[in-house]
């Protein structure tokens, strides 16, 4: 059994989790991801493929008994920077806004006090940051959201400076990260190194800094890549799924015994 399958609450039955111990104290976890386009050497559903490593991989540092209960993947985000690309599938920001409250308050009225809202797409990060606020003051559960390689785990060793301030998209880290996981669905030969001239002379890049603006995917990159993939390996790849797991699992092990003054 997959670490992800023994916490899977879907698996159990209605009965099962009414007598879950230690509810109030234990955490729902949502994964939240995307299908979209990731260039032309890597399939439409990577952030979901590394979510699931990061999660496995992250639930195996934890006890067997460690209270922690895996929601279905929502493999589905705001991707709507990556329309006009074959393969893109996404909600709307009001439909994903709707779906992400609906699922804390079902998660309460299940008896839940807790909910990690772990996310893998950059595209989500906005909106999963407001909601738990939304979420937190509907249901008084406590909610989080942790944002893979975006906040947690941000990859560095090994990557040249533009692939740190440019390479945000089936670049050097997601490339490596596959060719760990699942070399069979890289098309290594495919691979570009995609990032545009005349993006690396703006004073401010379209994703960091004091100035930020709304884009595109094709206002940026013709291959639908932001990095250079061909410097991509599976070692790296190694690394940053280790990383990303412990940190993940101190900060579930934080989120179990968090609290704010009125909630003990």
């Amino acid at each position: 059994m997959s670490a992800i399958d023994a916490h899977f609450l879907p698996y159990l039955t209605s009965e099962q989790i009414a007598d879950l111990p230690h509810r109030e104290h234990g955490v729902v976890i949502l994964p939240i991801a995307s299908t979209e386009q990731h260039g032309p050497h890597l399939p439409v559903y990577t952030d979901t493929l590394i979510l699931h490593e990061v999660l496995e991989r992250t639930l195996a540092h934890l006890p067997a008994d460690f209270p922690a209960w895996v929601l279905p993947t929502l493999a589905y985000g705001k991707s709507n920077e990556h329309a006009g690309f074959p393969g893109t599938l996404t909600l709307t920001s009001e439909t994903l806004i709707r779906v992400l409250k609906d699922i804390g308050d079902s998660a309460t009225h299940s008896g839940f006090r807790r909910l990690a809202i772990l996310n893998t797409h950059g595209g989500n990060t906005e909106i999963v940051d407001f909601v738990i606020r939304d979420i937190r003051q509907q249901t008084g559960m406590l909610v989080f959201a942790l944002h893979l390689y975006l906040r947690i785990a941000l990859p560095s060793a090994g990557l040249t400076d533009a692939e740190r301030t440019y390479g945000i998209h089936a670049g050097d880290v997601e490339t490596s990260i596959l060719l760990r996981c699942r070399p069979d669905l890289v098309r290594t030969e495919r691979a570009p190194s995609s990032i545009p001239t005349q993006l690396q002379q703006m004073h401010y890049p379209p994703f960091m800094g004091p100035l930020t603006f709304a884009w595109l995917m094709r206002d940026l990159s013709a291959t639908g890549v932001l990095g250079d993939a061909t410097q991509a390996t599976p070692e790296k790849g190694e690394r940053f799924l280790n990383d990303a797991a412990l940190q993940t699992a101190d900060l579930l092990r934080a989120i179990v015994t968090f609290h704010f003054a009125d909630d003990v």
